[in-house]
């Protein structure tokens, strides 16, 4: 009789098949113990059978009996062949008009041609799916249970952290300390992508494509994005998305840090933002004539034009305005009493706001307590967790306006405020110019052919 082994386990935490590699031995023992013939293996390792994961191999070996190729199927017990309701009836399908046996290393022959086999072979899957579904259930509560306590998850090691995923990485944790700093002072999440990909940091993923397979994946906006939303980084446990309390790590950055990114980042506005054309004042400059913001575009080969973005009133060189604007930066900014437009007295005070939030999330908890030991009535809970949830809400934000970074705070007071702004990205110098100023472009009249100042109007945001 030809026989097809099958052999898999779920998880294969050293990476050294150890668990696939036991199955096949056993396997092995009981075809030479059968005098059958080995047509061929399938092993899959560390390959759930749970959900609609793929399985290659179990396809194939599909494939094999419903060609006829087959006359046993050999695996160490049934759960590793099938665990779910729909491989179970594609099997019984497939072995059923051919005859085909399921010898088990753990169980005994299942003959799916007669009624008795497949009612076995029934019966052993649906036992095989209670012990996963118990299994689900029990991983589910000591999450749950890590979280509150909170220790970290399992999983990959997430970027920022060593194996123990308790200690800080020291290159990776400073490269997310920058990031925070950049993106709160106006960098793009592009530039912060673009930045860890040249240094040589990657997130740990492996590609999965067919453009290559198995390399390092590099940092996008979005990925990016993702990481700086973590709520780990502040040092503050979350489950299913949502913080439940302080984590057993130290903060690689301070909460209110980590508030004023989130309310960056999840703020509609940012979405539907225009795309800047790669140019210093578009979309930010407005139109003399109309007070519609200007693009830019080419209009000759050695320079490029800012244009009114309605009807095209204003046609100016913006290379002349981008120098203009410059200089006006730096010589504010160079001024001595530039470094009093960081000042911050009216920021709130991060310290008590962080207490406050945890006092208002013990006070969650005890609601939910009150709730199950009938103190409270249904509606008693929901009125008070929505009061205090609105509270919550209202402290994040205060957090967040806490946590914002002073857009001009290495720029104001620096020694040299040229070579800092030179060395800036296109978006922070954006950002600054947002922050300090709002600019007008005037048409420059008929027949103008110098550039005169007066026609870019600057109106000064701070004092």
């Amino acid at each position: 009789m030809n026989a097809h082994l099958y052999f898999r386990i779920s998880e294969d935490k050293t990476g050294e098949e150890l668990g696939v590699t036991r199955q096949r031995d056993d396997c092995l023992t009981l075809v030479r113990q059968r005098g059958w013939t080995i047509a061929r293996e399938h092993p899959e390792n560390d390959t759930s059978a749970a959900g609609r994961k793929a399985r290659p191999r179990f396809e194939a070996l599909l494939t094999a009996v419903e060609r006829g190729e087959v006359g046993a199927i050999v695996a160490w017990s049934l759960d590793r062949l099938t665990r779910n309701r729909r491989d179970s009836l594609r099997l019984i399908e497939a072995c059923e008009p051919r005859r085909v046996v399921i010898a088990l290393v753990r169980g005994s022959d299942l003959d799916l041609s007669t009624p008795a086999g497949r009612l076995s072979a029934d019966i052993l899957a649906g036992v095989a799916r209670h012990e996963i579904e118990q299994k689900s259930d029990r991983q589910r509560s000591a999450a749950q249970q890590a979280a509150g306590s909170g220790k970290p998850p399992l999983g990959p090691v997430p970027f920022g952290f060593l194996p123990d995923r308790t200690t800080h990485h020291p290159k990776q944790a400073a490269a997310i300390r920058a990031a925070y700093g950049s993106l709160l002072a106006g960098a793009s999440l592009a530039s912060i992508a673009r930045t860890w990909n040249e240094s040589g940091l990657t997130s740990g993923r492996k590609r999965t494509g067919v453009i290559d397979h198995g390399e390092p994946s590099k940092w996008r906006a979005e990925t990016v994005r993702t990481l700086l939303l973590k709520a780990r980084n502040a040092g503050l446990r979350s489950y299913h998305g949502e913080v439940i309390g302080k984590a057993t790590w130290a903060p690689i950055v301070p909460e209110e840090t980590w508030q004023a990114a989130v309310a960056l980042l999840t703020d509609p506005r940012r979405r539907q933002a225009a795309p800047t054309g790669g140019h210093l004042l578009s979309g930010l400059a407005r139109c003399g004539v109309c007070g519609a913001p200007v693009n830019a575009g080419t209009r000759r080969p050695e320079y490029f034009a800012y244009r009114c973005r309605a009807a095209g009133h204003v046609a100016r060189r913006g290379d002349q305005v981008d120098d203009y604007v410059r200089a006006v930066v730096v010589g504010r900014l160079s001024q001595p009493d530039a470094i009093e437009l960081l000042r911050a007295d009216t920021r709130p005070d991060a310290g008590k706001l962080r207490t406050r939030n945890l006092t208002l999330r013990s006070r969650l908890d005890s609601l939910a307590t009150d709730f199950a030991e009938g103190e409270l009535t249904a509606s008693q809970l929901r009125t008070a967790t929505e009061r205090i949830r609105a509270q919550i809400a209202e402290v994040e934000l205060q957090l967040a306006d806490a946590g914002r970074v002073d857009v001009l705070g290495d720029l104001a007071g620096a020694p040299d405020v040229a070579a800092r702004w030179d060395g800036l990205g296109l978006d922070r110098q954006r950002a600054v110019i947002d922050v300090l100023m709002a600019i007008t472009l005037h048409p420059p009249g008929q027949g103008a052919r110098t550039f005169d100042p007066a026609t870019v109007k600057i109106e000064w945001r701070t004092t």
